[in-house]
Protein backbone atom coordinates (compact mmCIF):
# COMPACT_ATOMS: atom_id res chain seq x y z
CA UNK A 1 0.00 0.00 0.00
CA UNK A 2 1.35 3.43 -0.97
CA UNK A 3 1.98 5.77 1.96
CA UNK A 4 1.28 9.48 1.93
CA UNK A 5 4.18 11.90 2.35
CA UNK A 6 1.98 13.99 4.63
CA UNK A 7 2.22 11.28 7.30
CA UNK A 8 6.05 11.28 7.31
CA UNK A 9 8.08 13.66 9.46
CA UNK A 10 10.32 15.29 6.84
CA UNK A 11 13.10 15.69 9.41
CA UNK A 12 13.49 11.93 9.16
CA UNK A 13 14.61 12.33 5.56
CA UNK A 14 17.38 14.68 6.64
CA UNK A 15 18.43 12.09 9.20
CA UNK A 16 18.37 9.42 6.49
CA UNK A 17 20.59 11.47 4.21
CA UNK A 18 23.10 12.15 6.99
CA UNK A 19 23.17 8.46 7.90
CA UNK A 20 23.91 7.67 4.26
CA UNK A 21 26.72 10.23 4.17
CA UNK A 22 28.28 9.40 7.54
CA UNK A 23 27.51 5.66 7.77
CA UNK A 24 27.47 6.16 11.53
CA UNK A 25 24.68 6.95 13.99
CA UNK A 26 27.10 8.87 16.23
CA UNK A 27 28.51 11.03 13.42
CA UNK A 28 25.03 11.74 12.02
CA UNK A 29 23.89 12.72 15.53
CA UNK A 30 26.78 15.18 15.86
CA UNK A 31 25.89 16.84 12.55
CA UNK A 32 22.26 17.11 13.62
CA UNK A 33 23.13 18.34 17.12
CA UNK A 34 21.11 15.55 18.71
CA UNK A 35 21.93 12.44 20.71
CA UNK A 36 22.77 9.11 19.04
CA UNK A 37 19.67 7.74 20.78
CA UNK A 38 17.50 10.27 18.91
CA UNK A 39 19.06 9.23 15.59
CA UNK A 40 18.49 5.55 16.44
CA UNK A 41 14.83 6.28 17.15
CA UNK A 42 14.55 8.16 13.85
CA UNK A 43 16.15 5.24 12.03
CA UNK A 44 13.62 2.89 13.65
CA UNK A 45 10.77 5.08 12.35
CA UNK A 46 12.33 5.14 8.88
CA UNK A 47 12.72 1.36 8.90
CA UNK A 48 9.04 0.99 9.76
CA UNK A 49 8.03 3.54 7.11
CA UNK A 50 10.03 1.91 4.29
CA UNK A 51 9.52 -1.63 5.64
CA UNK A 52 13.24 -2.22 5.13
CA UNK A 53 16.27 -2.22 7.46
CA UNK A 54 17.84 0.53 5.27
CA UNK A 55 21.26 -0.06 6.91
CA UNK A 56 23.01 -3.04 8.44
CA UNK A 57 25.82 -2.89 10.99
CA UNK A 58 29.26 -3.92 9.75
CA UNK A 59 32.73 -3.62 11.32
CA UNK A 60 33.29 -0.57 9.09
CA UNK A 61 30.03 1.16 10.05
CA UNK A 62 26.56 1.16 8.57
CA UNK A 63 26.15 -0.41 5.15
CA UNK A 64 23.10 0.58 3.06
CA UNK A 65 20.64 -2.02 1.90
CA UNK A 66 19.83 -2.28 -1.83
CA UNK A 67 16.67 -0.19 -1.26
CA UNK A 68 18.71 2.55 0.43
CA UNK A 69 21.25 2.52 -2.40
CA UNK A 70 18.42 2.85 -4.94
CA UNK A 71 17.02 5.87 -3.07
CA UNK A 72 20.34 7.65 -2.48
CA UNK A 73 20.34 9.93 -5.54
CA UNK A 74 16.64 10.77 -5.30
CA UNK A 75 17.07 11.66 -1.64
CA UNK A 76 20.10 13.85 -2.41
CA UNK A 77 18.19 15.62 -5.21
CA UNK A 78 15.19 16.18 -2.93
CA UNK A 79 17.40 17.65 -0.19
CA UNK A 80 19.14 19.90 -2.70
CA UNK A 81 15.78 21.26 -3.87
CA UNK A 82 14.80 21.89 -0.25
CA UNK A 83 18.04 23.77 0.36
CA UNK A 84 17.49 25.87 -2.76
CA UNK A 85 14.05 26.85 -1.48
CA UNK A 86 15.49 27.84 1.89
CA UNK A 87 18.34 29.80 0.29
CA UNK A 88 15.94 32.20 -1.42
CA UNK A 89 16.23 35.72 0.03
CA UNK A 90 13.66 36.12 2.78
CA UNK A 91 13.68 39.88 3.02
CA UNK A 92 14.10 40.88 -0.59
CA UNK A 93 12.43 44.20 -1.27
CA UNK A 94 9.61 43.68 -3.76
CA UNK A 95 9.80 45.68 -6.98
CA UNK A 96 6.93 47.50 -8.60
CA UNK A 97 4.90 48.13 -5.47
CA UNK A 98 2.25 50.78 -5.94
CA UNK A 99 0.60 52.64 -3.11
CA UNK A 100 -2.53 54.63 -3.78
CA UNK A 101 -3.46 57.16 -1.12
CA UNK A 102 -6.60 59.24 -0.77
CA UNK A 103 -6.56 62.20 1.59
CA UNK A 104 -8.15 65.52 2.31
CA UNK A 105 -5.84 68.36 1.31
CA UNK A 106 -4.96 69.62 4.80
CA UNK A 107 -4.12 66.14 6.02
CA UNK A 108 -2.05 65.36 2.96
CA UNK A 109 0.00 68.52 3.37
CA UNK A 110 0.74 67.58 6.98
CA UNK A 111 1.42 63.88 6.48
CA UNK A 112 2.73 63.31 2.95
CA UNK A 113 6.43 64.07 3.45
CA UNK A 114 6.78 61.85 6.49
CA UNK A 115 4.65 59.05 5.06
CA UNK A 116 6.34 59.02 1.65
CA UNK A 117 9.80 58.97 3.27
CA UNK A 118 8.81 55.96 5.34
CA UNK A 119 7.42 54.15 2.31
CA UNK A 120 10.49 54.89 0.15
CA UNK A 121 12.83 53.91 2.97
CA UNK A 122 11.23 50.48 3.18
CA UNK A 123 10.35 50.07 -0.53
CA UNK A 124 12.79 52.17 -2.61
CA UNK A 125 11.25 51.03 -5.93
CA UNK A 126 7.69 51.88 -4.90
CA UNK A 127 5.36 54.24 -6.72
CA UNK A 128 3.06 56.47 -4.70
CA UNK A 129 -0.09 57.91 -6.24
CA UNK A 130 -2.09 60.47 -4.29
CA UNK A 131 -5.65 61.47 -5.01
CA UNK A 132 -7.98 63.88 -3.29
CA UNK A 133 -10.49 62.49 -0.87
CA UNK A 134 -13.92 62.51 -2.50
CA UNK A 135 -17.38 61.03 -2.10
CA UNK A 136 -16.19 57.65 -3.47
CA UNK A 137 -13.00 57.27 -1.42
CA UNK A 138 -14.39 54.96 1.26
CA UNK A 139 -15.85 52.67 -1.37
CA UNK A 140 -12.52 52.74 -3.24
CA UNK A 141 -10.79 51.57 -0.06
CA UNK A 142 -13.26 48.72 0.43
CA UNK A 143 -12.82 47.69 -3.22
CA UNK A 144 -9.04 47.67 -2.77
CA UNK A 145 -8.46 50.48 -5.27
CA UNK A 146 -7.03 52.76 -2.57
CA UNK A 147 -4.56 51.40 -0.04
CA UNK A 148 -4.69 54.11 2.60
CA UNK A 149 -7.17 56.91 3.20
CA UNK A 150 -6.94 59.96 5.45
CA UNK A 151 -9.98 62.02 6.35
CA UNK A 152 -11.76 63.51 9.31
CA UNK A 153 -14.92 61.88 10.58
CA UNK A 154 -18.11 63.44 9.31
CA UNK A 155 -20.55 64.68 11.89
CA UNK A 156 -23.15 66.58 9.84
CA UNK A 157 -26.48 64.68 10.10
CA UNK A 158 -27.04 64.70 6.29
CA UNK A 159 -23.50 63.67 5.34
CA UNK A 160 -23.14 60.63 3.11
CA UNK A 161 -20.00 59.74 5.01
CA UNK A 162 -21.56 59.76 8.46
CA UNK A 163 -20.12 56.65 10.11
CA UNK A 164 -23.52 55.38 11.20
CA UNK A 165 -24.68 55.38 7.55
CA UNK A 166 -21.67 53.55 6.14
CA UNK A 167 -21.76 49.81 5.49
CA UNK A 168 -18.22 49.58 6.85
CA UNK A 169 -16.53 51.59 9.59
CA UNK A 170 -12.84 51.92 8.91
CA UNK A 171 -10.84 52.92 11.95
CA UNK A 172 -7.23 54.11 11.66
CA UNK A 173 -6.32 51.96 14.64
CA UNK A 174 -7.04 48.84 12.58
CA UNK A 175 -4.51 47.53 10.09
CA UNK A 176 -5.56 45.34 7.19
CA UNK A 177 -3.57 43.08 4.92
CA UNK A 178 -6.39 43.25 2.39
CA UNK A 179 -9.65 45.10 1.92
CA UNK A 180 -11.46 45.50 5.25
CA UNK A 181 -14.45 43.33 6.02
CA UNK A 182 -17.43 43.88 8.26
CA UNK A 183 -16.02 41.45 10.82
CA UNK A 184 -12.52 43.03 10.96
CA UNK A 185 -13.97 46.53 11.28
CA UNK A 186 -16.34 45.69 14.09
CA UNK A 187 -19.49 46.41 12.08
Amino acid sequence: MKKSLTSLDLNLLLCLQLLMQERSVTKAAKRMNVTPSAVSKSLAKLRAWFDDPLFVNTPLGLAPTPLMVSMEQSLADWMQMGNQLLDKPHHQTPRGLKFELAAESPLMMIMFNSLSQQIYQRYPQATIKVRNWDYDSLEAITRGEVDIGFTGRESHPRSRELLSLLPLAIDLSLRHLSAPTRRSCGA
